[in-house]
């Protein structure tokens, strides 16, 4: 839908619309909000981003069917209720709890031991009447025929389960990063082109040294001169300051 459809739509001027997207000095009157609300079919709280849900508000926790466990845990923010929400939304969550339920409940364990059984009478039955060989087909086909209930049905939810997770993950695929790892980032590319090209060894050591203990949080401004005479022997041994100094010595 467009600025100029949703104009039609609701009665709202353009530009009034047009300043409401561009988040520029926002004013518009409880009549807009209100033609806003009807035309999305939403509540005005989910417009001004006081809830996130569309159109349920305050609704009745009995309709839910939901235990007192169940919304302690819900509210009690004790997990991602967002992600909870997509799970139970995906169109494939109601195909995973149908199967979850059928192995809970047990529902299909005696057809399915009546079916094992038959398959157990049929070859002893065959083995008592006829001298059967090792590698009989006959005999091997009911025996592989006899299903492992348990894991049978396991397997089942941990399929369609690993199905939705895949989904999902493909959902959030172009998330952003976290500012926290975003600034890391950033601070490792200023640092990474603030290396200058040509250097002694031990400024180079003072580099990298520095380098790292950005990483960790370290301020070596904080530290005593034998604190960082120390710092300074420990990276003079890692190897890829020593591999620097033979390069140093071959290129002289």
């Amino acid at each position: 839908m467009t600025l100029s459809d949703l104009a039609g739509e609701t009665g709202i001027p353009l530009s009034t619309l047009q300043r409401a997207e561009g988040q520029d000095d926002i004013r518009i009157g409880y009549q807009d909000i209100t033609a806003l609300a009807k035309c999305y079919n939403v509540s005005t709280d989910y417009l001004f981003g006081l809830t996130h849900n569309r159109q349920h508000r305050h609704i009745d926790v009995d309709t839910l069917r939901l235990s007192d466990s169940a919304i302690e845990m819900l509210t009690g923010e004790k997990f991602n209720n967002r992600l909870m929400s997509e799970l139970i939304s995906h169109p494939d969550f109601p195909s995973l709890l149908r199967a979850i339920e059928v192995y809970v409940d047990r529902k299909v364990l005696p057809q399915m031991n009546t079916m094992n059984a038959m398959y157990k009478v049929a070859e002893n039955a065959i083995k008592e009447k006829h001298e059967v060989a090792d590698n009989d087909e006959i005999i091997a086909l009911l025996q592989e025929s006899v299903v492992d209930e348990d894991a049978y049905l396991r397997y089942r939810i941990s399929e369609r389960f690993n199905a939705l997770m895949k989904s999902l993950f493909d959902a959030h695929k172009k998330d952003a990063l976290p500012d926290e790892q975003t600034e890391i980032i950033k601070e490792m590319a200023i640092t990474i082109k603030d290396y200058p090209a040509q250097q002694e060894q031990e400024e180079k050591a003072r580099w990298k040294m520095g380098f790292f203990a950005k990483q960790i949080g370290l301020n070596l401004n904080g530290l005593t001169d034998e604190e960082t005479t120390i710092l300074m022997k420990a990276l003079r041994n890692s190897k890829v300051y020593k591999q620097g100094r033979r390069q140093g010595k071959r290129r002289s």
